[in-house]
């Protein structure tokens, strides 16, 4: 039995903000300049930014979500800051349609940097540990860089900016307010599927396909090992999934990764008939191994690997979705099955050891880890964790 995962808001919203952007075609001779640099926090790799709106004094905490392309709040927060609302419409979340309303012309702050003319949408409901969510309206104005390594965010105005020497820069479309780009996927060897694929640091995964590209290439039944299912939450819509490895990924010019994580969604309900126009998602499970540079001048995304680049892909033992954060700690992403009272072991504990082995060991030997994974199902391991300063020994079963 499968359980709900949530993906951080993971959802697109077709907000229809059009707002004026500015010119985005400038002179190549003249220098970018620096507006901002802010830092934020990482959850799971996802970038949280403190936020104020309008003349409010408090504090938001949104998350930086390109897998949207408008900014969102819930309803008791546009209440207690006393947004105006000025208009409803329909958004598409996955699987889905639901009507919302929008606030115009807002002004967002980051420090002491304003963000104006901003539109606003308000939903009942949000993720219980955020106030909201930033989409691509910032992406659209200003040159964004990410750098995960010293958790900053900076913008740049439009002009000729330099990237860093190391990476490569991939092309994107932008048919619906969304960074879409080209990706190659692989479940078995053979064949190859391609697809259009959101960027999307909203989405908690490495990468999840949509029922609509999933059906077309038979991509359940096509040499694919389920290794738990689960399903996807947004906005009080819930689509099962399965969860398991891809034999090859690679998304435009980038080497080709083997053996990643990928989310197969499957059908029922809505999802059957929900159409987005494009074919998954790259998450930040993924994205977060890289420096990033969104470049609406150039139309392009620079990617330069960071320090996390080559720790070990997450990874599912006996209903525990397991993974390395950006500090190299070993943490249980998400539960993949029914919570076990039995079982200390809860989403955010920190993983001290598996079988004896240090996380660190894992973290860095890579014939260590894989022989581990390796290991046949019915296997039992023994995690050792610590959460809120209490520590925990578990034994959890592989399972088939």
């Amino acid at each position: 039995m499968g359980s709900k995962q949530h993906l951080y808001l993971f959802f697109l919203l077709m907000l229809g903000f059009r707002v004026s952007y500015g010119q985005t075609e400038t002179s190549g001779n003249i220098p970018s300049k620096l507006l901002v640099k802010v830092p934020f926090e990482t959850e799971h790799g996802s970038i949280i930014l403190k936020v104020k709106i309008n003349n409010s004094s408090k504090v938001l905490r949104l998350l930086f979500d390109t897998g949207a392309d408008g900014m969102a709040i819930s309803q008791s927060l546009a209440d207690s800051i006393g947004l105006k609302i000025t208009r409803k419409q329909n958004a598409s979340v996955v699987g889905g349609h639901m009507e919302i309303q929008v606030s115009d012309g807002n002004t967002i702050h980051l420090d002491d940097f304003e963000v104006k003319n901003q539109g606003i949408a308000v939903f009942k409901e949000m993720h219980k540990d955020l106030d909201g969510i930033i989409g691509n309206s910032i992406a659209r104005r200003y040159i964004t860089k990410v750098d995960y390594d010293n958790k900053e965010l900076s913008l740049y105005n439009f002009g000729d900016y330099q990237y860093e020497k190391e990476g490569a820069s991939i092309p994107f479309t932008m048919p619906s307010g969304l960074f879409i780009i080209a990706g190659s996927l692989s479940i078995t060897t053979e064949p190859v599927h391609t697809g259009d694929f959101v960027f999307d640091t909203g989405a908690s995964y490495s990468l999840i396909c949509f029922r609509p590209f999933v059906k077309k290439n038979k991509l359940l039944v096509s040499g694919f090992k389920a290794e738990y299912n689960g399903s996807t939450t947004s906005m009080g819509m819930t689509t099962p999934t399965f969860g398991g490895r891809a034999a090859t990924f690679s998304f435009s010019n980038m080497p080709v990764i083997k053996n990643m994580p990928v989310t197969l969604m499957a059908g029922g309900g809505q999802s059957e008939s929900w159409n987005p126009g494009f074919d998954g998602s790259i998450g930040v499970r993924l994205i977060s191994r890289y420096n990033f540079t969104i470049n609406m001048q150039k139309k392009e995304i620079h990617f330069s690997p960071n320090k996390t680049y080559s720790y070990p892909y997450d990874f599912s033992i006996g209903g525990f979705l397991f993974g390395f954060d950006l500090n190299g700690d070993l943490v249980i992403q998400s539960l993949t099955a029914v919570e076990n009272p039995k079982v200390g072991l809860k989403t955010g504990a920190k993983v001290l050891s598996i079988n004896g082995l240090p996380a660190q060991v894992l973290l860095k030997d890579n014939k260590q880890f894989n022989k581990l994974m390796a290991l046949p199902a019915g296997t039992s391991y023994v995690v050792e964790s610590v959460q809120n300063d209490r520590s925990f020994k578990d034994t959890i079963i592989k399972q088939e």
